[in-house]
């Protein structure tokens, strides 16, 4: 009963912009992280990812910041992620093929440039796909969201250590399928 006293004076104490204002901040940041992410993990379909994205701001709207002050990052990662476990005991996901991935080229560059980039970009696409799924998710968390080790121990359950290797594995076989192909 205490703790409630002092959770609700707390929130008393927070002005209700500078709130608002740092959740906005918050959303800002990293909803372009956490959109990828959840896409990857809903088998690219961005509205169900959407929609795990939206449902993580809200429960972070529920939270009181104190408490996961410091660690926020990784918070939303794992809330993000255990959302789409979530929608994937409801509804199985479609999986994805290398051809959807997105071939993003830049505007200057020629025909064979763009088409060699698109090889590229299908051909990594296809053997991270053959990944072992934890291992593409510790990959993904990593490269793309940028989360240390720590975090990412912090959003998929598994120890420090078993990150490093996970992504010394996926790196290691990454490599090896590429320079054989």
């Amino acid at each position: 009963m205490e703790q409630l006293l002092l959770r609700e004076n707390a929130l008393q104490e927070e002005p209700f912009d500078d709130r608002r204002q740092r959740l906005q901040r918050l959303v800002d940041q990293y909803e372009p992280l956490l959109l990828p992410y959840a896409q990857r993990l809903c088998g690219g379909d961005f509205q169900r990812a959407q929609d795990a994205v939206q449902e993580t701001f809200l429960r972070l709207c529920r939270e009181d910041l104190a408490d996961i002050d410091g660690r926020i990052s990784a918070w939303l990662f794992a809330v993000c992620r255990t959302r789409v476990i979530d929608m994937h005991r409801i509804h199985q996901p479609d999986l994805v093929s290398p051809d959807q991935v997105s071939q993003s080229a830049a505007a200057d560059s020629g025909p064979a440039e763009t088409a060699e980039r698109a090889d590229e970009q299908q051909r990594l696409a296809a053997q991270v796909s053959r990944l072992p799924p934890r291992q593409q998710e510790v990959l993904r968390l990593r490269l793309h969201a940028g989360l240390s080790y720590r975090e990412i121990a912090d959003v998929t359950g598994i120890t420090v250590s078993n990150v490093g290797v996970q992504l010394h594995q996926a790196i290691r076989t990454l490599r090896d399928a590429l320079a054989v192909s």
